[in-house]
């Protein structure tokens, strides 16, 4: 057995060790070399736990992107580097997470609301002060709130996943859900993120029993500071400069490619097509893997295995997570969510949580099913 302690150490050093993305060691970051720890020192302890169902689809996946890459004689520009993410990091990261959330199933994290928000006014203050290694300036976003990572978004993403959990294990009263929405109101305020406030309300709406008058009270605040925030950015010239040279241009694109070719085009291909087009795609070319749409850029790169990936591992159809990880999946449909190693640790939490099986409670504390049960 495992005691409680080394596993919340083992948790905690990883969700610190995220956050620092401008640290590497070459070209690797801090966080990758702990999950490739933890990985190691879990297959030592025998504590990987794992379904057929995601070895399966895991396997057809990547056999087919290999094939795509190798094969197809379509030009890539930094396949191995993706190959090497997508076959060795990404599954590490999601077996740890799934090992680590089969472990607090009847144990409480050992974190809570006040580390989050300790964490947030310390990104914060690196920003503010351009702490030297742990802050780089970042031209396109610097109203923006990103702090020690590489992007604004990424920022979101961690802390919406980080306070989804605390979420999923608490009582579930009213005031958890103000901790857990006032904490996505203020990230959302600082990243500018906008499309964190929609899983944020799917959260709500999904896994708050009951409570009807107060779910209707939050989304319609939730809906209001959207449009007050950021609705001007998805009008007038705004929206057309989305449709026209960014989003818009890049899923009519995306399409084109689909069906022309539904066996996909392999790793790195994204930004060797949109780096040589004729005409300019606002946020696509050189430096960018991805489109802006998690199940679109799998299925260039791996066609209906690409698709079958993003049903399985970010919906979880077949693992019997489809009401957990509703909301990831909702939010990759207009972000590349399959390209951060974090989403992936989270991603396997919460599949361990939905895969749990019944059994007594064992310590102090009450973890609460998807459905706001104990178990």
């Amino acid at each position: 057995m495992i005691s409680d302690k080394t596993v919340d150490r083992l948790l905690l050093m990883g969700l610190l060790l995220i956050p620092l993305q401008f640290i590497q060691v070459s070209i690797i970051q801090s966080a990758q070399i702990w999950a490739l720890f933890a990985l190691a020192w879990l297959v030592y302890r025998e504590q990987l736990r794992t379904s057929l169902v995601e070895v399966l689809v895991f396997a057809m996946f990547i056999s087919f992107a290999l094939v795509a890459t190798f094969l197809s004689g379509y030009p890539h520009i930094k396949a191995a580097e993706q190959l090497i993410k997508f076959g060795f990091l990404y599954p590490a990261f999601f077996l740890v997470g799934r090992a680590l959330g089969s472990h607090y199933l009847q144990r409480k994290l050992p974190y809570g609301y006040l580390l989050l928000w300790a964490l947030l006014g310390f990104e914060y203050l690196v920003q503010h002060l351009q702490v030297p290694i742990l802050f780089h300036q970042v031209d396109f976003m610097q109203d923006a709130l990103y702090g020690t990572f590489k992007e604004r978004n990424w920022l979101a993403i961690y802390f919406f996943l980080a306070s989804y959990l605390l979420f999923l294990q608490s009582p579930r009263h009213a005031r958890d859900v103000l901790h857990y929405m006032l904490l996505g109101v203020v990230v959302a305020l600082l990243s500018q993120s906008k499309t964190i406030l929609i899983p944020v309300g799917i959260v709500v709406l999904l896994h708050m029993p009951r409570r009807w008058g107060l779910k209707t009270v939050l989304i319609a605040i939730g809906t209001a500071l959207y449009v007050w925030r950021f609705g001007h950015e998805l009008t007038g010239q705004l929206l057309q400069v989305r449709l026209q040279d960014e989003r818009g241009l890049a899923f009519s694109q995306t399409m084109k490619l689909l069906s022309d070719n539904l066996l996909g085009y392999g790793f790195g291909f994204v930004e060797a097509y949109f780096s040589n087009l004729w005409f300019t795609i606002k946020g696509l070319g050189l430096g960018t893997n991805s489109v802006f749409s998690s199940p679109l850029d799998l299925m260039l790169i791996a066609g209906i295995p690409g698709l079958i990936f993003w049903c399985v591992f970010f919906a979880g159809i077949g693992v019997r997570s489809v009401a957990l990880l509703a909301p990831i999946a909702a939010w990759s449909l207009l972000n590349p969510l399959h390209q951060s190693e974090m989403v992936y640790l989270f991603l396997g939490l919460l599949v361990a949580f939905g895969m749990r099986q019944s059994a007594p409670v064992t310590s102090k504390a009450t973890v609460t099913s998807a459905a706001g049960q104990p178990v």
